[in-house]
């Protein structure tokens, strides 16, 4: 980094990983006395809600966490009373007074908009206070990256959409889920009218009418949003979503305690941790603990296990318990897990289990589409018409680095790689990227979703923002390591 004066810091993305970011440097300038000026580089009108919480969403799509337990973005986690400051602005803003929907045993899930509109306020009135660190929301898009002259520690110059280049000391990549990419089955219908590629684009759904036949492919946390804003908005049609285990999220519980240790001893091999979570599950039973307090202790411990895990057997979870993981661990708020079972029950919703295996647009004035599965365990096939298809098969991690300009760009000099599972982009354990020789580049950090294939569960909100806050602790030591002259 520079020496004395203010860090220049740029922050691609300002979602909840990249505000996360900034909260924590704000924090940590006012504890450390070091400097510096932060852009938060971002089109979105909005600090920390990203695309998951944008305000002006979904009233029915709910954050699956109560109010009472949603992690602070604004750098005061760990301060007494922070992790109930999501709970007290909406009792201020008067919330859960407005939304009687959204209690559930004594909880309030509030919509995950109103959780965006929280972000927004408290990160606004943390950057516009006076102190050592300034916060600069540059509301624009990121469009290239290089590193500044020759050699390391010389930083970077960030390339702006309109024109203007930022110049930064250390640049942090915020760039967080990025857009689903639609099964490779479904290319031949890229860019039909009655296809929805993306479920989380502006009026995605609007196209889709109220006796449509729809199929929904993928089974998780967001084909239950899709079917809640269909549903809410009076969809008469059957539904049909598809997936190759035909799983869907548990509902959220009440209370989860964490009551396990796998830390210990870390298991090497993705069979032995399964054992134990089962013998623990067990042992939970015989206790009269409920299950989920076993996957609350794996959700806590998931770092370290990860990282005990060799890359093979990194793998091995990937292709044979990824999808058993996500459904245990991103649980559906008791709202929208009783919406998805109970149209099931009285058969407006059918949950399938097969592959998708061709897809075509029908001839004729209908315009449908034609698509064919292969059931789970079955060899037969198995075609059906549907006016209208919604992939919701999940961020498309795998195709970031050629959809994303500047990652393909960083990539390009060498300044970052894919992970070894295509997940997202390889860090060390402090959230350094790594070269494409595999070694730490000085000043360059990833936060958030591209770092799960390389440090484990990094998507919700109560682990991005620990990591969002210890690469913001680790910027703040380099910075006055270095201008203190220990470190060139």
């Amino acid at each position: 980094m520079s020496g004395p004066g203010p860090v220049r810091i740029v922050i691609v993305g300002a979602g909840v990983s990249g505000s996360g970011v900034a909260a924590g440097l704000v924090r940590a300038g006012a504890a450390g006395g070091f400097s510096a000026t932060v852009d938060l580089v971002d089109p979105r009108p909005s600090l920390g809600a990203g695309l998951t919480y944008a305000p002006g969403g979904d009233p029915r799509h709910r954050v699956n966490v109560p109010s009472v337990r949603m992690a602070a973005a604004t750098g005061r986690t760990g301060e007494e009373g922070a992790e109930e400051d999501f709970h007290r602005w909406c009792l201020e803003r008067g919330v859960l007074e407005a939304d009687p929907a959204g209690w559930s045993e004594g909880l309030h899930y509030p919509a995950r908009s109103e959780f965006g509109r929280y972000l927004d306020e408290r990160l606004r009135a943390l950057f516009a206070a006076a102190g050592p660190v300034r916060v600069t929301h540059r509301r624009d898009r990121a469009v290239a990256a290089h590193r500044r002259g020759v050699g390391h520690g010389k930083g970077f110059v960030v390339e702006i959409a309109g024109g203007d280049v930022a110049e930064a000391d250390a640049l942090v990549l915020c760039t967080g889920n990025p857009p689903p990419e639609p099964p490779g089955v479904l290319a031949a219908l890229g860019g039909h009218p009655r296809v929805v590629a993306d479920p989380w684009g502006p009026g995605a759904l609007d196209g889709v009418a109220r006796d449509d036949r729809v199929l929904i492919v993928g089974t998780g946390l967001t084909m239950g949003d899709v079917v809640s804003t269909l549903l809410g908005r009076g969809h008469r049609g059957p539904l049909t979503a598809l997936s190759r285990h035909g799983l869907v999220p548990r509902p959220r519980p009440p209370q989860a305690t964490s009551w396990t240790d796998f830390t210990a001893d870390p298991p090497t091999r993705v069979g032995d941790l399964l054992r134990r979570a089962r013998a623990a599950v067990a042992a939970a039973h015989r206790a009269g603990r409920p299950w989920t307090d076993v996957l609350e202790s794996l959700r806590l411990q998931n770092g370290a296990l990860w990282s005990a895990l060799p890359p093979d057997e990194r793998r091995r979870f990937q292709r044979h318990l990824r999808a058993w993981w996500d459904v245990h661990r991103f649980q559906a708020a008791p709202q929208v897990a009783r919406l998805v079972e109970e149209a099931q029950a009285d058969g407006r919703l059918a949950v399938l289990a097969g592959r998708l295996v061709a897809a075509r647009a029908e001839e004729g004035a209908s315009g449908g589409l034609w698509v064919v599965h292969r059931p789970r365990g079955g060899d037969d096939l198995v075609g059906r018409s549907c006016d209208a298809l919604v992939n919701c098969t999940g961020a498309g991690h795998g195709a970031s680095f050629g959809r994303n300009a500047v990652l393909a760009g960083l990539a390009a000099q060498g300044l970052i790689r894919p992970d070894r599972l295509g997940l997202g982009i390889e860090v060390d354990r402090r959230g350094r990227a790594l070269d494409a020789e595999g070694r730490p580049v000085p000043g360059l950090f990833v936060v958030g979703p591209p770092t799960r294939g390389s440090l484990g569960e990094v998507v919700g909100a109560s682990e991005i923002i620990p990591h969002a806050l210890g690469v913001a602790d680790a910027l703040a030591a380099e910075a006055l390591i270095t201008d203190s002259g220990r470190v060139s």
